[in-house]
């Protein structure tokens, strides 16, 4: 099983959530929460990724994780009854972990249903199998994180936007809601801003409502 690659990124994919990594000439395909995927560096730069390997009769999946934290947090998310790899990572990339794992640990039914594909039942499962179980890894996290390095940023306010929500909408977000978002987030951007950053702004606010 692979369990972690270091490597140059040569594609990296918001919209399908993906990274592929050069790691001694073979390109690993890896799919990655939004979280990240805001830390993964830009086309050509080294990266480094923990991977947890999944294995189907039809097909071999890897997902990689910026920490192994994260990691430990999608092979509990996977043993939940209903939970699989997809939904998973769309958990994941729904909240930085710190505030993911409060939410589960605080019994916050209502903040993971803000969460696209996950609903009452999901939301109820996943609290009555995990609730117990984050509290150490919630204090085990860093006191403070540092903020995820910056993409390059995206020459052009229509450009961004326009990427932005292909990115949201693909996350499984409301078209409406997120042109709002992008709205608020843009406003209150200080002049050039990154498509992560963007992204991020504008999840913030999706999840606000």
């Amino acid at each position: 099983m692979i369990g972690w690659l270091k490597g140059l990124v040569r594609v990296r994919d918001a919209l399908r959530g993906e990274v592929v990594l050069d790691v001694g000439g073979v390109g690993y395909l890896v799919t990655v929460s939004w979280q990240t995927l805001g830390d993964v560096p830009e086309v050509e730069q080294p990266c480094q990724l923990w991977v947890h390997t999944h294995v189907r009769e039809e097909a071999l999946q890897l997902f990689g994780f910026s920490s192994t934290a994260e990691r430990d947090v999608f092979r509990l998310l996977t043993g939940v009854p209903q939970v699989g790899p997809k939904l998973a990572v769309a958990v994941l990339g729904g909240f930085p972990l710190p505030e993911l794992l409060a939410a589960i640990a605080g019994g916050e039914r209502a903040t993971l249903e803000r969460i696209p594909g996950v609903g009452k039942r999901t939301a109820e499962r996943i609290l009555l199998d995990l609730k117990d179980k984050v509290g150490v890894l919630l204090e085990a996290l860093p006191a403070a994180q540092g903020p995820a390095p910056a993409a390059e940023a995206t020459s052009g306010d229509d450009q961004l936007r326009d990427e932005a929500r292909l990115v949201l909408v693909s996350l499984g977000w409301k078209a409406k809601a997120v042109d709002a978002a992008l709205e608020t987030a843009l406003a209150a951007s200080e002049g050039s801003e990154s498509l992560d950053a963007l992204v991020r702004r504008a999840l913030a606010q999706l999840m606000a409502r």
